[in-house]
């Protein structure tokens, strides 16, 4: 679909880039010379094509959802949670039966590699997901986008053509209505799904202090749940859990969300130049330590209780009915050595909501090395061969399109939106979305008396951000970025 459409002529527009002003602390950046950034000058410093941070690179992108790491994380300080319209956007189609045949897979390949490069490898395995990013430096990229995201039309048509797929793949109609459903493109039906960005405050705290081990008991521990709660290992990071180090899952952000090419993760490949590869890095080793050093460095979220006496022991009574309906079953106080963090880095079956069309398959071991594929290293996403039998041989279990890693609850008051798409805008929503493992805890929650619901309620709008978080700096208005858009030159090394 990418490749293809570069066949026709596409009017040249601005891309609404978001980006950051240059006022108060991020206007010292101009002023420095490369050699003088640090870490917190790199998380907040605004990338642009060619960039003269990026010596041996070509500096932002080509693809990318932000200019820099703060765009993402600022919700409550510099570190923070994003809002909806920074989520990660991907891109998966929906497998069919049928029988191949062997030049049947080389189209099913083909058509997949047309859509985009990243769905199939060199050695011709495929994945059932990838990022789509929500920007590029080259215009007739978002024309482009905005065809392939387009929800699918609801005609008599493709109703008929949906209800046969489901029916292929014994799936229920009611289990594939939480699916968005976009373009239908050479006999394959693609789906988009989103994660919202996660805050990165206290990440460093969770690194080291919450071993395998502690995870292990945890999982012991929830085989004797009476209310059906049963988490599974996953890694640490991730909405998935897919990274288990934290040094690699801040050096993926930077090549898959930014463009800044590091040894270990290549930028995304490019729709519109397949061909097109970088040679050398966006940031050298000392950039990328500083930049590692400052996420962890990352105060942790505090409790701030209210000073008044009744509202302080109306959060008191909050907590306790939090453990009461079950809710701290999921959402452990303490892990290992970490306090208060309200999270069991499990995943759980959420509930027929929550279906994804990429499933939770998140590694046991990642095994360093130049070059990972950021399919299956950084997203967590199983690469395949092509068989005669495609669903058959998937090998995946129901649940797992609908399993999520629980989220620390801390910082939570200052972090919405909520859940891993960031559906829910409101505390109260996001546990009433609550499905699957979590239900008999939603179902108590909703028959609190109304009073009880809401010192649940605020008692987590206890759980604060840092204080000591530096206040984020305000973004750009759409004038200003079209402005700056308009000028931009497309990498040509």
């Amino acid at each position: 679909m990418f490749r293809t459409k570069l066949i026709l002529t596409i009017a040249c527009t601005c891309i609404g880039i978001g980006s950051w002003s240059t006022s108060g602390s991020s206007a010292e950046l101009e002023k420095k010379s490369p050699d003088q950034f640090n870490g917190r000058d790199l998380f907040l410093h605004q990338w642009e094509p060619n960039d003269e941070l990026s010596r041996k690179g070509d500096g932002l992108g080509p693809l990318f959802n932000g200019r820099s790491c703060v765009e993402c994380h600022s919700q409550g300080g510099v570190g923070g949670a994003g809002d909806n319209t920074h989520n990660a956007q991907f891109l998966s189609f929906l497998p069919e039966t049928g029988d191949f045949s062997d030049d049947g897979l080389k189209v099913f390949l083909g058509n997949l590699k047309g859509m985009h490069p990243d769905f199939v490898d060199k050695d011709d395995q495929f994945s059932l997901g990838v990022l789509l990013h929500r920007k590029s430096t080259n215009p007739d990229y978002a024309p482009i986008h905005e065809r392939v995201t387009a929800e699918v039309p609801n005609d008599f048509n493709t109703r008929l053509r949906i209800r046969r797929m489901l029916r292929k793949r014994d799936i229920r109609g009611v289990d594939a209505l939480p699916l968005n459903l976009v373009i239908f493109d050479q006999g394959l039906q693609y789906a988009t799904a989103e994660r919202n960005p996660p805050q990165l405050f206290g990440i460093d705290d969770i690194d080291k202090q919450i071993r395998e081990a502690d995870l292990k008991q945890l999982v012991e521990t929830q085989k004797l749940s009476r209310t059906g709660v049963s988490g599974r290992m996953a890694g640490k990071f991730g909405w998935r859990g897919q990274m288990r180090s934290l040094d690699l899952f801040v050096k993926g952000a930077c090549a898959i969300e930014i463009g800044l090419q590091v040894p270990e993760f290549h930028q995304t490949a490019d729709p519109l130049r397949p061909e097109y590869e970088l040679k050398g890095t966006d940031l050298n080793e000392k950039q990328i330590s500083l930049l590692v050093n400052y996420v962890r460095e990352l105060p942790r979220p505090e409790r701030v209780m209210p000073t008044d006496d009744d509202a302080k022991a109306l959060a008191i009574e909050g907590q306790n009915l939090f453990t009461a309906v079950g809710c701290a079953e999921c959402h452990v106080t303490d892990v290992g050595s970490l306090k208060e963090v309200y999270s069991d880095f499990l995943l759980h079956d959420m509930g027929q909501q929550f279906e994804d069309p990429i499933p939770a398959e998140p590694k046991t071991e990642t095994i360093l090395q130049e070059n990972m594929d950021v399919i299956s290293s950084y997203h967590g996403m199983v690469r395949r061969k092509v068989t005669t039998e495609l669903v058959r041989e998937l090998a995946i279990e129901p649940e797992q399109h609908r399993e999520y890693k629980t989220p620390p609850l801390w910082g939570v008051a200052d972090s919405a939106p909520y859940l891993h798409d960031g559906r829910a805008t409101t505390l109260r929503a996001a546990i009433e979305w609550h499905g699957g493992e979590a239900y008999s805890s939603f179902r108590r929650f909703s028959l609190l008396k109304e009073e009880q619901q809401f010192a649940l309620l605020k008692f987590l709008e206890t759980l604060k951000a840092p204080l000591s978080a530096e206040p984020a700096p305000p973004q750009k208005t759409e004038t200003q970025v079209s402005n700056r858009s308009s000028t931009m030159p497309v990498q040509s090394r």
